[in-house]
């Protein structure tokens, strides 16, 4: 008699399905995009600095705005999935656990790494006027935290409803642009941010699903009624169903 398919592993299957491959690409010409753009930081720097400062004042206030607010809006975007994943099941109660999990590991990694690198911003390195005021001393530079948080968002996005790279990506992408136009960050920052943010999330959240899952299913066979329904346990659907769309 067959045994019964493992849900831990399954949720797994699920979440890698045929996406997974397209990851390693991706890392690929990020490495590429960042060793490109280390060898002209300051020059590319300068370049962007300089331009943003020639712009109309409305405009340098609109990047600041979109560095911040942008992060604001992805979070949400990530907390309404998350949210949704209780009518859908526990395996995607799962993956929002994990992908939750996996983002906060990110931004800790950056913290971490930014403390030891240490590198100065080029706001205070070079000779440059920027649109927005020079970050403190000792808020170093690389890998932006900006960056981070937006790519391991959008990519937390991502995995709960791949539809939504249409709306996330261009986003994440902006924030990042956001932090070298108003003269916080070097184009490479940004880079290695996001490429953290992405790679952390993706392969995090792969990683922690099945282990996620036995604990989620543990708790919810123990638990009340209610939180049985948090969970997700009352109804199951097919992770990832076709037809998923963005809101509106």
């Amino acid at each position: 008699m067959p045994t019964p398919p493992d849900g831990a592993v399954d949720v797994r299957r699920r979440f890698a399905g045929g996406r997974a491959t397209g990851a390693v690409p991706t890392l690929l010409v990020l490495l590429a995009v960042f060793a490109l753009l280390y060898l002209v930081r300051d020059a590319a720097y300068r370049a962007t600095a300089s331009g943003a400062v020639a712009l109309p004042s409305v405009v340098g206030g609109f990047f600041e705005v979109v560095g911040e607010l942008g992060l604001v809006v992805l979070a949400l975007a990530f907390a309404v999935l998350a949210w949704r994943a209780r009518s859908r099941g526990l395996q995607h109660v799962t993956v929002a656990v994990a992908a939750a999990a996996s983002t906060v590991a990110a931004y800790v990694l950056s913290e971490v790494v930014k403390g030891m690198v240490r590198e100065e911003r080029p706001c205070r390195a070079l000779v440059v006027r920027t649109v927005a005021a020079c970050p403190p001393r000792d808020d170093w530079s690389w890998p932006s935290n900006h960056a981070v948080i937006a790519g391991a968002l959008a990519t937390a996005v991502v995995v709960l409803s791949p539809v939504w790279w249409r709306f996330v990506a261009p986003l994440a992408l902006a924030v990042c642009a956001s932090r070298v136009v108003t003269g916080a960050h070097y184009w490479h920052d940004v880079v290695a941010g996001v490429s953290v943010g992405v790679v952390v999330v993706w392969f995090g959240t792969w990683a922690l699903a099945p282990v996620t899952y036995r604990l989620l299913e543990r708790s919810a066979a123990g638990g009340p009624a209610r939180w049985r329904r948090l969970l997700g346990e009352d109804e199951i659907v097919p992770y990832a169903a076709e037809g998923d769309q963005l809101p509106g």
